[in-house]
């Protein structure tokens, strides 16, 4: 799939989402993008990150999920996110709760207080088979340290205390916002089926971010970078 087929198609879905309007979102992507400014901490990865995207798709074939296939997974992967949410919610803590020192830095206070994260021994991972997608069964089966499902993100308990894994699920729920629920999924799902999990933009996104902030560099705001990204892409 070439990257303007690959946009377009996040386009097309994440407008269908019946929970966001077509109008909110695309005026709170312009009222993000046109405010974000590129800080010296992103100019030490956002080369890397487009030129490792340039490569993969060079080097990659052809992606092979189609909308139609999507449109017939969604509303099954939809549900589960939804049910599986409600499942854990009494066990979600407010990010903010775990009063880490650097994540306030990059992150507004509202986000890390209404972003939550569940810790637990087995991260739940959507049926992706069992749903119509099989090509996705090594994802399906990944052993993660994290994984994001809207603004709720489960983490390891092994994990919980390490505040960079934290820092790489944020970055996952404010991809989630500016997408929109259908818009993200889809965007990730090509991503992944196209280039791999590690080099999938919205991955490769979050593992340079932090990236950058395991090496302390400039701080920068989280938000503004991922917007900028996402307007790359």
């Amino acid at each position: 799939m070439r990257r303007r087929e690959f946009i377009s198609l996040v386009g097309v879905v994440a407008a269908a989402w019946p929970l966001v309007t077509r109008a909110q979102q695309a005026g709170m992507m312009r009222s993000v993008l046109m405010s974000a400014a590129q800080t010296d901490a992103e100019e030490t990865f956002s080369d890397g990150y487009r030129k490792s995207t340039i490569i993969s798709r060079k080097t990659t074939g052809t992606c092979r999920l189609t909308p139609e296939e999507f449109h017939t997974a969604y509303p099954k992967l939809r549900a589960w996110i939804q049910k599986t949410l409600a499942f854990y919610e009494e066990n979600a803590k407010p990010v903010a709760s775990m009063h880490f020192v650097r994540l306030p830095l990059y992150f507004d206070h509202s986000l890390l207080e209404t972003a939550k994260f569940i810790a637990i021994d087995r991260l739940p991972m959507p049926p992706l088979t069992a749903m119509g997608l099989s090509r996705f069964a090594a994802f399906e089966q990944g052993n993660f340290n994290g994984i994001t499902y809207l603004d709720r993100y489960f983490i390891k308990q092994t994990m919980v205390t390490e505040e960079a894994i934290h820092f790489h699920e944020l970055i996952h729920v404010i991809q989630w916002r500016l997408l929109g629920p259908e818009g993200f999924l889809a965007a990730y799902a090509n991503g992944l089926d196209e280039f791999g999990y590690e080099n999938s933009p919205l991955e490769k996104m979050a593992y340079d971010a932090e990236t950058s902030f395991k090496r302390s560099s400039r701080i920068f705001d989280a938000e503004k970078f991922v917007a900028e990204q996402l307007g790359r892409l």
